[in-house]
């Protein structure tokens, strides 16, 4: 089974995941305090790589090994891995965005984007439960609002922080690197999504849209290290003083 994950150059975006969730934790012990909204982001990124190993050593081991041990699995819906990353894309988006919202300090602009997480979660259990996406593909309605959901809360910090004093000690702003490696891995995945979604595409573009995927990942996580480390940095300079 691990010969399959090193023959398909699986590792690298799960090593990327690994270095992330670690760097955040490191961050977490470094900074006293530690404020709801770091706790959150570092929970996510940790979620996202334990139930991404998860799904990629089911697939593999159900394939390898034909369900063996788990054979009351292998004749239900459970079968498929689609379910776990269904999931995975509901709560990451829905974590990403919150972590966004808690950046604002516009109570109006909180209570809105709170409430289009809500109607995205809702909405996302409906659709799992009055389709067959569920278990048997990834579900474009979650990944495409999960995404415009993250955008808009991306947004929405950019405004707040253009609007006041926060801009002149970016160097301080931690959701400042997450929402730069989110905002291109969107920008440059989700078009491709849509059009393999929703538009018959050669073997050919199959396999740029796989690299193109797995580089997104790699940038986007490396960036969110970079972003813990680079705070990790700041506060051993200023004396371990707390960022605020």
């Amino acid at each position: 089974m691990w010969e399959i994950i090193i023959e398909n150059r699986l590792y690298p975006t799960y090593i990327v995941e690994l270095i992330a969730a670690i760097s955040g934790v490191f961050y977490l012990i470094i900074k006293k305090p530690v404020n709801r909204a770091d706790k959150l982001i570092v929970s996510c990124l940790s979620l996202i790589f334990i139930i991404d190993l998860t799904g990629i050593i089911y697939a593999l081991y159900t394939m390898v090994y034909d369900y063996k041990y788990i054979e009351f699995l292998k004749d239900t819906p459970f079968r498929s891995v689609f379910w776990i990353y269904n999931v995975l894309t509901l709560i990451s988006s829905s974590m990403f965005t919150l972590y966004f919202v808690m950046q604002l300090h516009y109570n109006k602009l909180k209570r809105l984007t709170v409430g289009l997480i809500l109607i995205f979660i809702l909405s996302s259990i409906i659709h799992f439960f009055s389709s067959d996406v569920f278990f048997n593909a990834f579900s474009a309605y979650v990944y495409i609002f999960g995404a415009f959901l993250i955008c808009i809360s991306i947004a929405l910090y950019y405004l707040e922080l253009v609007r006041t004093d926060r801009i002149l000690n970016f160097r301080r702003e931690l959701p400042l690197f997450i929402s730069f490696g989110l905002l291109i891995y969107q920008l440059g995945i989700t078009p491709l999504f849509i059009f393999q979604k929703y538009i018959k595409v050669s073997e050919d573009f199959s396999d740029v849209y796989g690299w193109t995927l797995d580089l997104g990942n790699i940038f986007m996580y490396l960036v969110f290290a970079f972003g813990f480390i680079k705070m990790i940095l700041e506060i051993k300079r200023t004396g371990q003083k707390a960022i605020s």
